[in-house]
């Protein structure tokens, strides 16, 4: 029976395992490895989880959940189906369809996992993430700190040589930094800070703010479908900036069509107020490792939302140094994760 490494996310959820001494990812939806970590109800049918229920996330949103990871630990309910549910429990959703994936995959049983946490992670909420694995039906005695497995996945890209490396995970709804030293084989988190309330929906929302503005549109205005069409489009915009210099955003509201232009210096100048946010962050952690600038030796991107180029731009004004991105930055973790499960 496999043990696997699962990086449950908040946008996004991925399975891998080891086999022929490295780490290989679980095809999730179709030759996708990423899994969205969205939950829908579908009335006659059940749940859905992933590629499916994210497509629902704008016709059907009353029965839709998606960013549930920020509130893992809390009491906070999601009505889907006349029924009220935990972030756990959706979270549980998400692990078994994994863990479905992997034993088709691999032909083979999977009882036990090695679940990735953010390093903020209370009691609490690694407590509910081990009930949601065991609710999926696996066992999860082993949690490994976010940014301890992007350390591991970095030295086993660049050697095991004595380093101080600044983990800067940027995701779709969460922002966590970490001080990592590593030495001999011990990766140790001297300090960690984040917001577990910044992630790229966040900038999704400040285009949505632009796009309104543009067009003389109140957000509370719109309907939620509108609403939603907007987020998706802001999304879309905001990826396509990485292989374009300008992205077009045209919706319907009522019976209108709405257009705006967004290009990379406008959404740099629209997320300022979150790189503000962010420079904060900076700050604190070098003051709580009580170190400069000058201590790291790299700066580590991980999140998909790390791989904006305006991210990156701001990052390399902060510090002055350019960032490592190892691979495809949403990955990462879910790497680290699966040489933990080879461990295992």
């Amino acid at each position: 029976m496999a043990v696997i490494g699962i990086d449950l996310g908040t946008t996004n959820s991925l399975g891998a395992y080891w086999k022929d001494g490295r780490v290989q990812l679980i095809p999730m939806e179709g030759e996708s490895f990423l899994l969205p970590s969205v939950v829908g109800y579908v009335e006659g049918e059940g749940f859905l989880a992933g590629a499916a229920a994210k497509e629902r996330l704008i016709p059907h949103a009353g029965d839709t959940a998606a960013s549930f990871k920020r509130f893992m630990g809390t009491a906070k309910e999601y009505h889907l189906g006349g029924r009220a549910y935990t972030p756990m429990e959706l979270s549980a959703m998400i692990l078994e369809r994994i863990k479905r994936n992997a034993e088709f995959y691999l032909q083979e049983e999977i009882e036990e996992a090695v679940i990735t946490v953010p390093a903020y992670f209370n009691d609490k909420q690694r407590s509910d993430t081990r009930k949601a694995a065991q609710i999926a039906g696996l066992k999860a005695e082993r949690l490994i700190n976010e940014p301890s497995a992007a350390a591991l996945a970095y030295r086993r890209e660049y050697g095991e040589e004595d380093r101080t490396l600044l983990v800067f995970d940027f995701g779709g709804g969460t922002l966590d930094l970490s001080y990592v030293e590593c030495f001999d084989n011990v990766i140790e988190i001297i300090a960690v800070a984040g917001d577990n309330h910044l992630g790229g929906d966040d900038i999704d929302e400040a285009v949505s703010e632009y796009f309104c503005r543009e067009n003389g549109l109140k957000p509370e205005e719109l309907t939620r479908q509108e609403q939603a069409g907007l987020r998706k489009r802001s999304e879309e915009a905001k990826c396509a900036l990485e292989k374009q210099e300008e992205a077009a955003m045209e919706l319907t509201v009522g019976d209108r069509v709405c257009r705006a232009v967004l290009n990379e210096e406008r959404l740099f100048e629209i997320c300022m107020p979150l790189f503000g946010k962010i420079k904060q962050l900076f700050l604190r952690i070098l003051e709580d490792a009580d170190s400069r600038v000058s201590g790291i030796d790299d700066l580590i991107m991980v999140g998909g939302s790390s791989k904006l180029g305006v991210v990156k731009r701001f990052l390399r004004e902060l510090l002055g140094k350019e960032p490592i991105v190892l691979g495809e930055t949403d990955k990462v973790v879910a790497y680290g994760a699966g040489v933990y499960a080879g461990i295992r």
